[in-house]
């Protein structure tokens, strides 16, 4: 087998996975063997899951949300998705709630989203939350996100509103860890 180049993901994917495979593609480069490259490599995706295990604890909340959260666009018309269920979806309908119904029916939507541990044993498709909601009135948001999580015991004195408190650190351990696996771990086994 023979390697031919990597191919970098544009669309539909989170930025962190972007920005991650855009800095260990230059780190192939380095080292005077294939040890020391996969040294290399290694500690770029060591540093980006550093990330995730700390929770962003030296980023700002906007910074963090911008390198987790997904875009994702609406081809359709919000009512012509029908039952379906996706991420996109549940976050229109969630969008309408929160700026109004009117606001969220035209095609070509586009859905920020970011997936949070609520409600507990949820699928992910009722996980989303989108970001738009970070930026609203503190009651606003705290109204939303009792509802979305299914929680109305939520506390602002027990952080339960901190971003950092509601994201899914684990989903987005595990899709970095898959994309890791593509580019790293799989290659180095092969070679």
């Amino acid at each position: 087998a023979e390697l031919k180049g990597f191919e970098l993901k544009r669309r539909g994917e989170l930025s962190i996975i972007k920005v991650f495979q855009s800095s260990v593609f230059a780190k192939f480069l380095n080292g005077g063997n294939l040890q020391e490259c996969y040294e290399n490599v290694g500690a770029v995706a060591d540093e980006w899951l550093d990330v995730l295990h700390s929770r962003g604890e030296n980023m700002e909340d906007t910074e963090l949300i911008d390198l987790i959260s997904e875009n994702r666009s609406m081809s359709r018309r919000l009512e012509d998705y029908g039952n379906q269920r996706s991420t996109a979806i549940t976050v229109a309908k969630r969008l309408g709630d929160l700026l109004g119904m009117d606001q969220v029916q035209d095609s070509g939507l586009n859905c920020k989203l970011l997936i949070s541990r609520f409600p507990l044993g949820g699928a992910i498709t009722e996980r989303a939350l989108p970001v738009a909601i970070f930026e609203s009135e503190p009651a606003v948001m705290r109204h939303y996100l009792r509802k979305w999580c299914k929680d109305g015991n939520m506390s602002e004195d027990a952080g339960d509103f901190d971003i950092r408190n509601l994201i899914d650190w684990d989903y987005y351990v595990a899709r970095l860890n898959s994309c890791i696996q593509k580019i790293i771990t799989i290659p180095a086994a092969l070679q």
